[in-house]
């Protein structure tokens, strides 16, 4: 019996070497290429029984790849299992629409990868493929069990154009879809209360506000991060503006508290950082509608941000927080400092973002306490918590 063929296409050399060591094991033939655009090609010419495909590639994607296949009639049929760097699950409808079947997540163990594998060959290759997938229609169709969000996502100024579930298509998936497709619109993002507005144009952000999130994500917080006011003058302000509906921001640099270019800089940090916070949710509701109807603050705002650039540095923190949530699990833990009777504490040398850090655990503050403390980002002040309890410098307070 000929070896079942799995084509595997990503462009990291790493992945095709674990790929193949493993998949080979399995009996199975191993072919790779490192691109999207050879892709079709390459499926025409060796017909494999299975294709392993990244989704975030340069060049063509993996959304492209997909597409390709699905609209050519000798190749549509071919299953494709689709890597997804972090990517949160995504459904079984989903896993049926253009030709994907199943989807493995980035890094993944040998055992991982080969249980996907094999279910794919076994589930549509020897015991057939199914013939007619159900179409996702709507994406991320709801079911009545679901808990909804709060917040109405349903938006006068524009054309509904998708609309799910995050449990089902995770943030980033839908970054890229925008990006791939150039889209002009308003994006909604909604988790309980908390309610995101991310503007596009032609699949480019050009600007994100929020209502009902935490302090670390207001305008504040990163102006003065960035020394562009400092925090007394900022409390000053805000008491003297209680009662106005006037933007922060623009009332600032009309009072000439601050230039035009630290308002830019606020605003381009303040998107980013609530990018990267909606990639870590695994639940919640998005919609997006298409309209050319942007708000003034946003065409004024025009920050043009980098959909690619955002993912690599999101994906990078959503790693990151995996590590760090080993050892906090939750914002309510109360930190102390270790006793030091041995002093060797007193021999590290801490840098200073671990000191103003450090100076703010007193046995009594929780870790949500110290990130309001701080003025800082969750994700900046977890970190150094992370190192300063791999150190024993401080220790989780019994309750």
């Amino acid at each position: 019996m000929t070896a079942r063929r799995v084509l595997v296409i990503d462009d990291s050399p790493t992945i095709h070497k674990v790929i193949g060591h493993t998949l080979n094991k399995l009996g199975l033939e191993v072919i790779s290429i490192h691109d999207g655009e050879s892709c079709i090609a390459k499926v025409r010419e060796i017909k494999p029984d299975v294709v392993l495909l990244d989704f975030l590639m340069p060049g063509m994607n993996g959304y492209q790849v997909c597409k390709a296949l699905g609209e050519s009639d000798d190749l549509d049929k071919i299953p494709i299992v689709l890597m997804s760097a972090k990517g949160e699950m995504m459904g079984e409808k989903l896993v049926k629409t253009m030709g994907i079947v199943d989807f493995i997540t980035k890094p993944f163990s040998p055992e991982a990868l080969s249980t996907v594998i094999q279910h794919a060959i076994d589930k549509y290759i020897d015991s057939g493929a199914e013939e007619n997938p159900d179409p996702l229609l709507p994406v991320g169709e709801r079911k009545p069990e679901d808990l909804p969000t709060s917040e109405d996502l349903s938006d006068p100024r524009g054309r509904v154009a998708l609309r799910g579930n995050l449990g089902m298509i995770p943030a980033a998936e839908i970054f890229q879809l925008l990006k791939f497709q150039a889209h002009t619109g308003i994006l909604h993002i909604a988790r309980g209360q908390a309610h995101l507005e991310i503007f596009l144009r032609d699949g480019a952000v050009i600007f994100a506000r929020a209502a009902h999130v935490d302090d670390e994500f207001l305008l504040g917080r990163f102006l003065i991060e960035s020394g562009a006011i400092s925090a007394r003058d900022l409390e000053v302000f805000l008491e003297s503006r209680r009662g106005t509906s006037k933007l922060l921001g623009e009332q600032l640099v009309k009072l000439n508290h601050i230039s035009q270019d630290d308002l830019k800089q606020a605003l381009r940090q303040q998107t980013e950082e609530l990018m990267y916070e909606v990639l870590r949710w695994g639940e919640g509701e998005f919609a997006f509608y298409v309209t050319e109807n942007l708000p003034i603050e946003s065409r004024e705002a025009e920050l043009e941000l980098s959909v690619d650039q955002v993912l690599m540095e999101g994906f990078r923190r959503v790693d990151e927080w995996g590590l760090i949530e080993k050892e906090i699990r939750e914002f309510d833990m109360v930190l102390a400092r270790c006793q030091d009777a041995t002093g060797v504490i007193k021999q590290i040398k801490l840098d200073q973002d671990e000191d103003r850090v450090l100076a703010l655990v007193n046995g009594k503050r929780t870790i949500k306490d110290i990130v309001r403390a701080s003025r800082r980002s969750s994700f900046d002040v977890c970190k150094v918590l992370y190192r300063l309890l791999s150190s024993r410098i401080v220790r989780k307070r019994s309750s």
